[in-house]
């Protein structure tokens, strides 16, 4: 997968909510700006559900994220806030499968029924767009939409205990388990793009730090549209919790 630089996109950032900064003196200083720091618990899923495999399982694993954003109130209650987010998704999973397409690169296909565990991380560069109610002094609910740019990804699965055929028949009654392995590395196929919604709920500690949760869900599938090698699409599901301190 095509490595993307970061750096432009958070001096660009940088310089906005500098040139909104020295905009908002004359504005009474409505506009606040605040970094944010936090973990994220990521990965994703197989849609529809019916396609996940019988007593498939995953885990997430935590990863610290670094943000940057501006908030400004609207009306009444309401406030929009633009922020840039750099975060590490990864997470591991394990299913058993029965005759999935494997290609071995000499152009020929064949299948694999047995076990698999895989291993799954994505860096990116997200710009999430957050509308902001106010319940009370202290609580706000968050919802939004976000878009990420996948800097880096890698898709490894290593595939044991199993049969492998290039009679599909074959796979489809193997007697498991096996002894044949495999290898699939799938990184070539991620999509260098996601986007979706997040909802989420904040509480204001002080008059400049607040504390937040978030859920995102994507709504496009984490590999390019071409990519047939997986029978279902698999949708980027992540939890964020974090600390934001306003800054000015």
């Amino acid at each position: 997968m095509k490595k993307l630089n970061i750096l432009p996109y958070l001096l660009n950032l940088i310089l906005l909510l500098f040139l909104l900064n020295i905009n908002c003196y004359s504005q009474e200083r409505k506009l606040s700006v605040y970094p944010a720091l936090g973990i994220d618990l990521g990965g994703a899923t197989p849609f529809p559900f019916s396609d996940i495999p019988d007593g498939a399982g995953g885990t997430p694993e935590p990863y610290p994220f670094l943000g940057l954003g501006a908030e400004y109130p609207v009306s009444g209650n309401w406030k929009i806030a633009a922020e840039v987010n750099y975060r590490v998704i990864s997470f591991t999973a394990d299913a058993d499968v029965i005759s999935q397409p494997y290609y071995p690169g000499d152009g020929s296909k064949l299948y694999f029924s047995g076990e698999t565990y895989t291993d799954v991380e994505l860096r990116m560069v997200e710009f999430p767009l957050v509308g902001i109610y106010q319940l009370r002094d202290s609580r706000a609910v968050l919802f939004g939409i976000y878009y990420s740019i996948i800097l880096e990804g890698t898709f490894n699965t290593d595939a044991s205990d199993g049969v492998i055929n290039a009679d599909k028949s074959i796979t489809d009654n193997a007697i498991l388990p096996g002894s044949a392995d495999a290898n699939y590395d799938f990184s070539e196929f991620l999509d260098n793009y996601d986007y979706g919604i997040l909802l989420g709920y904040r509480y204001k500690l002080s008059d400049k730090m607040n504390l937040y949760g978030r859920i995102q869900v994507g709504f496009k599938s984490i590999f390019k549209p071409d990519f047939d090698n997986i029978d279902y699409e698999m949708y980027q599901v992540r939890l964020n919790i974090g600390a934001s301190y306003r800054i000015f």
